[in-house]
C-alpha cells in the first residue's frame, strides 16, 4: 500500500471517536507507527540488522526480537485507529512503512497521522475531553509526568513505569490487577503500540498511544528536534547503569 494514497483522518475525527467511545462506554485503541515500529517489523525480513539504528532499543525493543514483531503485528490487526508516518522525505518514515505494510499485506481500516498525539495534546484538546475520567499514565516518564497531567485537569488514578518490551507482561498484569481506569495514556515507544489494543480489549477502556508529548509535559517546548539529544541521554544513562 501507499500511505499517501489513503485517507488520513484529521485529529478532529479522532477526537470525535474518542468522545463517542467515552460517551457510549465503548473500548477504543489508538496506536502509532513510525520508524521504530517500521524497523521492528522489517528487521531480518526487509532489512538486515546492520541497517537498524541503535535507538530502536531506546524506543523499547532490543533486536532481533521475533516475539516483539509478532506482538506488534497482532496490535496492528486489532487496533481501532492506526497512526502512520506520512513523511516521504525520510526513508525511515512513510517509505519504510509502505514497504512493511505491503510485505505483510495489511492496510489499516482507519488511518490517521502518527503525529496525531501532538494535535490531541495541543491546546489541551484531549485533556478537556477526558475531564474527570479515571486515567492511568504508563511509560518510562509516567511517575514524573503524572502530577503535571493532573494540573491539566486529568484524573490520574495511577502512574506505572514501563521500560521496554521485556517489562510488558508484568506491567500489563499490574495494570489489570491494581487499577480501575477508563482511559490509558501509554508513552512507551514501540511497546505502547502493543499494549494499547490489549488494554482496550481486556478492560473496555480507551487506550491511546501517547508518545513523546509526555516529554512536553515535563519540558514545555519539547519537539522532534530534541529527540536526538533525548536518545543520547538515555544511551549514556544505560551505559553508566551497566558499568555501575
Amino acid at each position: 500500500m501507499k500511505i499517501k494514497e489513503e485517507k488520513i483522518h484529521p485529529h478532529t475525527d479522532v477526537l470525535a471517536r474518542i468522545k463517542g467511545a467515552l460517551a457510549n462506554g465503548k473500548s477504543l485503541s489508538l496506536i502509532r507507527l513510525c520508524s521504530g515500529e517500521g524497523f521492528t517489523l522489517a528487521h531480518g525480513t526487509l532489512l538486515p540488522l546492520k541497517q537498524i539504528p541503535w535507538w530502536v532499543e531506546y524506543a523499547g525493543v532490543k533486536l532481533p526480537n521475533e516475539a516483539a514483531r509478532r506482538a506488534l503485528l497482532h496490535a496492528l490487526h486489532t487496533a481501532d485507529i492506526v497512526g502512520l508516518g506520512t513523511d516521504y522525505t525520510n526513508w525511515q518514515s512513510a517509505p519504510l512503512l509502505d514497504r512493511v505494510l505491503t510485505y505483510y499485506k495489511f492496510k489499516p481500516s482507519y488511518i490517521t497521522s502518527s503525529t496525531v498525539n501532538w494535535r490531541l495534546h495541543a491546546h489541551d484538546r484531549l485533556y478537556k475531553l477526558l475531564g474527570k475520567t479515571p486515567t492511568v499514565l504508563v511509560g518510562r516518564l509516567a511517575p514524573a509526568a503524572a502530577p503535571l497531567l493532573k494540573k491539566r485537569g486529568v484524573q490520574v488514578v495511577g502512574a506505572v513505569s514501563l521500560e521496554g518490551f521485556a517489562e510488558l507482561p508484568a506491567v500489563e498484569k499490574q495494570l489489570l490487577r491494581r487499577y480501575k481506569f477508563r482511559v490509558a495514556l501509554v508513552a512507551a515507544g514501540i511497546p505502547a503500540a502493543i499494549l494499547c489494543p490489549r488494554l482496550a480489549e481486556k478492560t473496555g477502556c480507551v487506550a491511546i498511544d501517547y508518545g513523546h508529548v509526555i516529554n512536553d509535559l515535563l519540558h514545555p517546548g519539547f519537539s522532534a528536534k530534541d529527540l536526538p539529544a533525548e536518545k543520547e541521554r538515555w544511551r549514556r544513562a544505560r551505559i553508566r547503569k551497566k558499568e555501575g
